[in-house]
């Protein structure tokens, strides 16, 4: 039996790992003997001796999460700041390949990559290799600080005031195994960007974003950040508040270690898991009082070393490949034409491009993988990023090799164009693997996807286009339906004979992206309607053409059309829906879910988003 002496405290382990990072290949810094404690408690778990309410909050903490398939593990594995490298690509291939029965990795709208159906017992073997490359798990899951969210264009972008990158890399390293962070209330979701005019972070859903800005000094421009806190979705949707309108960077770690803590500290929040979030904490206290709080914390709080934990050379150092001698290929090729103009976007680097993946449903198979892996060495500064919007982010890829790439891509079957346009559905996985899912919202996202393609043009006009929908299995908000133009949430209503029918909940006008943070929106939940799940495509095309049919002209947008005009007629034609559903034969075509061949019943475990 392994004794509690025989483990290093947490302020050592916090330590260890503090010293390991500035010569980590990663951001974060792994472990072995963290994975050797994980083979221990394994065993211990399955022989019985350790139970499951001990061990359950120990896995998550190394980012292993039970699925709603018996004996099988998700493993999350965290990319802080989206960051890629061929050498991970390639053991993501692999693993996919070898370990993952569905053959397949995602991407997730928090840019991590999940492997799913996993047994636990080869767990383990799939950490190792992971580390092998310079991958964690740690605190992926669990009431820690999840996965780090930066924009994949850091660095890159022409309308970024600083990159954030470094700041992030030392607040995922101050914060990783910390001991304040290993059993908050619930979880901490955090983000950095370089940009308050195009948020690609979903800044205002984050318990704690941080938003890069100068301020002049003493006639000198310093580095700090804006900070916004509180923000998130699930059944109380909120929009972050400005904590500090800036923060110099001396600061930025003192501050987080100081909301931190006061989360921490919040003993209210305990008492019930379902409302333990932070952004419910500040709706109880108030902005201001939780400023004070913060403030309290920070007077004793001394200063955070934060540069030594900057630098991270080998993940982040780019080496741009040289411009080609020769033309790149261009034949003006119409599909090639049409992958430029809306999947490519010139870097602030003249002569170099960021380039768009479209990965459709964020799943990546291995061959993909490892193809992938094969381009960024080939024609990019060596890494790629992930993104919310569950693609792959290519950087620094020369104007002489977009050809090549384009062609590297389409061999791939990941050419296609439109890498923010309405047909990238966003979805998290459902009830293909998640226990609190309701619906099979990766089955509907095909649908959605195969019923545009028969729209006759309708999603070719550019204001249709622009459309963002975004779904989730239930209604924690995983898929960010939250802030789509057209979000859907997972749900289930009961037709003519008491059978149950597979629904889906209907939000409009919600918003993020290509704005300010403070623009961003919470949808309007259509209430008391459900639509059907066979149905939904079918009410989206209504949605979108009664928009088009009847905007003032090309230049008014979807939510801007919404504004105007509110959502009567388009709760109707919700409403409708839900009315065939509900006459409709039991044991039909309603009472199936997309990819299902059994007649739905609604089976929802105990998730361990909440443990």
């Amino acid at each position: 039996m392994t004794s509690q002496a025989q483990h290093p405290s947490l302020e050592d382990i916090h330590q260890s790992s503090m010293r390991l990072a500035p010569d980590a290949p990663a951001i974060i810094p792994f472990m072995e003997d963290e994975i050797q404690r994980f083979d221990a408690e394994v065993d211990r778990f399955r022989t019985g001796e350790l139970d499951n309410t001990v061990f359950t909050p120990f896995r998550l903490r190394q980012g292993v999460y039970g699925q709603r398939q018996a004996d099988v593990q998700m493993i999350r594995v965290k990319l802080p700041g989206g960051i890629i490298t061929a050498e991970m690509l390639d053991c993501f291939g692999d693993i996919a390949e070898r370990y993952a029965p569905l053959q397949k990795g995602h991407i997730t709208t928090r840019e991590n990559i999940q492997l799913h159906h996993i047994p636990l017992e080869q767990t383990s073997e799939v950490l190792r290799l992971l580390g092998s490359v310079g991958l964690s798990t740690r605190e992926a899951c669990g009431n820690t600080v999840r996965n780090v969210v930066g924009p994949p264009t850091a660095g890159v972008s022409r309308e970024e005031v600083f990159d954030p990158t470094p700041y992030l890399t030392a607040y995922v390293r101050f914060g990783v195994r910390h001991p304040i962070t290993q059993s908050f209330p619930r979880k901490f979701k955090s983000a950095f960007t370089g940009n308050d005019q195009r948020d690609e972070v979903a800044a205002a859903i984050q318990d704690l974003t941080f938003v890069s800005q100068y301020q002049e000094i003493d006639g000198e421009q310093r580095k700090g950040f804006k900070v916004y806190c509180g923000g998130g979705t699930s059944i109380m949707p909120r929009l972050a508040k400005p904590l500090y309108e800036w923060v110099s960077e001396d600061d930025y770690l003192r501050v987080a270690l100081a909301v931190w803590t006061v989360f921490n500290n919040a003993d209210m929040l305990r008492k019930n898991r379902m409302m333990a979030r932070l952004k419910v904490l500040i709706d109880r206290i108030g902005l201001d009082e939780f400023r004070d709080m913060v403030d309290a914390e920070l007077a004793n709080i001394g200063p955070i070393d934060f540069r030594s934990l900057m630098v991270a050379e080998e993940i982040q150092r780019e080496t741009p490949p040289a411009q080609p001698a020769s033309a790149n290929g261009d034949d003006g090729n119409p599909e090639y034409q049409a992958w430029l103009k809306s999947n490519v976007e010139a870097q602030r680097q003249e002569g170099y491009h960021v380039v768009y993946v479209k990965a459709e449903r964020g799943d990546l198979n291995p061959a993909q993988f490892c193809g992938l892996a094969d381009i960024v060495r080939k024609y990019t500064g060596g890494k790629a990023r992930t993104s919310q919007e569950q693609n792959i982010v290519l950087r620094w890829v020369p104007s002489g090799h977009l050809h090549d790439v384009w062609d590297a891509l389409k061999a791939l079957d990941l050419a296609e164009a439109g890498h923010s346009h309405i047909t990238n559905v966003v979805s998290c996985p459902g009830t293909d693997s998640c226990k609190l899912g309701i619906t099979a919202s990766m089955g509907l996202a095909k649908a959605l996807r195969e019923e545009m393609s028969d729209w006759n043009g309708l999603a070719d006009d550019a204001g249709v286009g622009d459309i963002r929908i975004k779904m989730s299995g239930c209604p924690n908000g995983c898929g960010l339906h939250h802030i789509a133009n057209i979000g859907f949430h997972g749900a289930a209503v009961k037709g003519v004979e008491g059978q149950q029918i597979p629904s889906y909940e209907l939000f409009l006008g919600g918003n993020y992206g290509d704005n300010r943070v403070e623009d961003s929106r919470i949808g309007t939940r259509v209430p008391k309607v459900k639509v059907p799940a066979k149905l939904v495509p079918s009410v989206l095309k209504e949605i979108v053409s009664y928009y088009k049919e009847n905007r003032t002209g090309d230049g008014e947008r979807f939510n801007d059309f919404l504004d105007r005009v509110g959502l009567e007629e388009l709760t109707g034609v919700a409403a409708r829906a839900q009315e065939v559903g509900h006459e409709a034969e039991g044991g039909g075509e309603m009472y199936f879910d997309w990819e299902r061949t059994n007649q739905y019943v609604l089976e929802r475990g105990e998730g361990e988003c909440a443990v």
